[in-house]
């Protein structure tokens, strides 16, 4: 076996559950750190960045692009992958910095992960939150929010169809 050409750092962690059973499992990192809390803090974040690539990947509209060349394809899919991860970290970096935690007894969660939706329109975007982007859907007229729900639809369905024939990398 080879020798690691970075630190490793390993913080072994222990979880006590009400009916008294334990796990214990560890966390391997290359992040040096002087908190031992920080890698399961950081770690913590995993299932909710999960669930946005998850949200990402059924609801992003890939299907306007149409080309026959797999890289031409495979090079679309990872820009828009890297500026959605760009914009999250936006998002993230912004609510840390204007929405501290409060502290006390009367303090309330923060709500700096609620999910936004993102709309573009040539060359600007709004952002809103996804309970407001649903009232608005809800609150439009019979006309619009009908065709709104075919295209949900056209979405779906295509998101839930397996792609056929494609070539190898």
């Amino acid at each position: 076996m080879g020798e690691a050409r970075v630190p490793l750092h390993v913080v072994a962690l222990r979880e006590t559950y009400a009916d008294g059973h334990q796990d214990r499992w560890a966390l391997l990192t290359t992040e040096d750190f002087a908190d031992p809390q920080q890698p399961p803090r950081d770690y913590a974040r995993r299932p909710k960045v999960e669930e946005g690539y998850r949200q990402f990947k059924c609801f992003y509209d890939l299907t306007d692009f149409h080309s026959r060349r797999f890289n031409a394809v495979m090079a679309q899919v990872v820009f828009v992958m890297l500026s959605y991860t760009l914009r999250q970290w936006q998002l993230w970096t912004a609510n840390r910095r204007c929405c501290r935690p409060a502290s006390g007894p009367d303090s309330r969660p923060t709500r700096g992960h609620d999910p936004y939706v993102v709309i573009y329109h040539q060359h600007a975007y709004a952002q809103l939150p996804l309970v407001s982007f649903t009232r608005e859907v809800l609150e439009l007229e019979a006309g619009p929010r009908k065709k709104a729900l075919a295209q949900i639809h056209r979405l779906e369905k295509s998101f839930l169809t397996p792609l056929q024939n494609l070539p190898p990398p």
